[in-house]
């Protein structure tokens, strides 16, 4: 496991966390930036490479249609969730609830199409 699926998986699991507290308590600030702080890491371990942090980048010997995949719908998890910041804001907490259980959806659809794109499909 590369140090960052290991990030991966801890911003995820932070970000479920920050989602169950946000569900138990009506989308509280501390909920919030629980949530933040997850999509965050996730951000900075996926922006962080391109940069060129050496350390965080992944040992793929090229790409194949699954991982193109999911790095495009990682942005749309980011901005599911950003979409989901801005309903809070203007009260509509339903509507911000169902954001949030999309996000939680769309990010564990994204993170095993990764993984599955990683290790299931040659990489050419």
């Amino acid at each position: 496991m590369s140090i960052n699926e290991i990030f991966y998986t801890i911003a995820y699991c932070v970000f479920l966390y920050g989602a169950a507290r946000s569900f138990r308590e009506d989308g509280s600030l501390r909920s919030v930036v629980i949530m933040l702080c997850a999509v965050t890491l996730d951000f900075l371990t996926s922006m962080l490479p391109l940069a060129g942090v050496e350390f965080l980048k992944m040992d793929v010997g090229g790409t194949n249609s699954m991982i193109m995949f999911a790095i495009a719908f990682g942005f749309c998890v980011w901005l599911l969730f950003a979409a989901a910041l801005v309903v809070r804001a203007k009260g509509a907490r339903p509507a911000y609830h169902r954001l949030v259980t999309a996000v939680e959806i769309a990010w564990f659809i994204d993170f095993i199409a990764f993984l599955w794109g990683i290790y299931a499909f040659p990489v050419k």
